[in-house]
């Protein structure tokens, strides 16, 4: 059970995600950037970092590189060893991703998804590859092919539309949708924007956009509630991430980079 809540506390963690709204998108462009972050895991008297990761980001004149690296620290290493790296190649323009990866070390078990986008249109269509393999055995591949209407993204890229929103056209409560091509499935996200609130992390104040938001498929949920803070500040960091677990709760949170307190 131990092995499964630290598996599904650090998915939970790098799924960093966002939204398309029917609002204004700011001027904003995104710079080339190493964010840091510590995934925390609570349940009952543990309240314990278990884990890292870092959020980069590098750009030409018409793309968008982004790579989210995550691993467990040493001692959770000795229960279940997690190594998770999801990238994304998306256009400058409206983040809209190309190529989406996620390689994957859990345990015993290796996996890595490929997803290539096209679109007509509203229509998007998802060419999807999975490689996996247990215990070292063979490696087994399968194709899928997703199809999806209106705003489709990836677990990375929609993470950055988020931050060229202008939250400030928005009303507290607003309800919104969208697509997500995950591996082999097609997922709908449904966020609610919550307002502003002030948080604390460490010696650090932050005041923050605050976003709840859930995953179903076949209009069942898929995945644990989960809520981001976004810095209402020009830099638009997410500062923290926090996710419920069937054991405990999962929080991730900012640590700094070069340009960022």
């Amino acid at each position: 059970m131990i092995r499964l809540v630290l598996c599904r506390m650090l998915a939970a963690a790098v799924i960093i995600v966002a939204t398309v709204l029917p609002v204004r998108v700011s001027a904003i462009d995104l710079p080339d950037e190493d964010l840091n972050y510590m995934i925390l895991y609570k349940w009952g008297l543990v309240n314990k970092d278990a884990a890292s990761a870092v959020l980069s980001l590098r750009s030409d004149g018409d793309h968008y590189y982004a790579r989210l690296s995550a691993r467990t620290l040493p001692w959770a290493d000795k229960i279940f060893m997690v190594r998770d790296t999801l990238k994304s190649t998306m256009l400058r323009e409206g983040c809209q991703p190309q190529l989406y990866t996620k390689i994957s070390h859990e345990g015993s078990r290796y996996r890595r998804d490929v997803v290539r986008y096209e679109r007509d249109g509203d229509k998007v269509t998802g060419y999807a590859e999975r490689w996996k393999s247990k215990d070292n055995g063979p490696v087994t591949t399968s194709e899928t092919v997703l199809h999806a209407t209106g705003r489709t993204v990836d677990m990375l890229s929609v993470f950055y539309y988020l931050r060229t929103l202008d939250f400030s056209s928005m009303s507290p409560g607003t309800v919104v949708n969208m697509n997500v091509f995950s591996g082999k499935s097609v997922e709908q996200l449904s966020v609610r924007y919550d307002g502003i609130e002030d948080i604390k992390l460490g010696k650090y104040k932050w005041r923050t956009y605050h976003l709840s938001f859930t995953f179903t498929q076949d209009g069942k949920v898929s995945s644990d509630a989960m809520d981001t803070w976004i810095s209402t500040d020009p830099s638009r960091i997410p500062v923290q991430l926090e996710g419920q677990l069937p054991l405990g709760k999962v929080r991730a949170y900012f640590t700094g980079s070069p340009s960022a307190i």
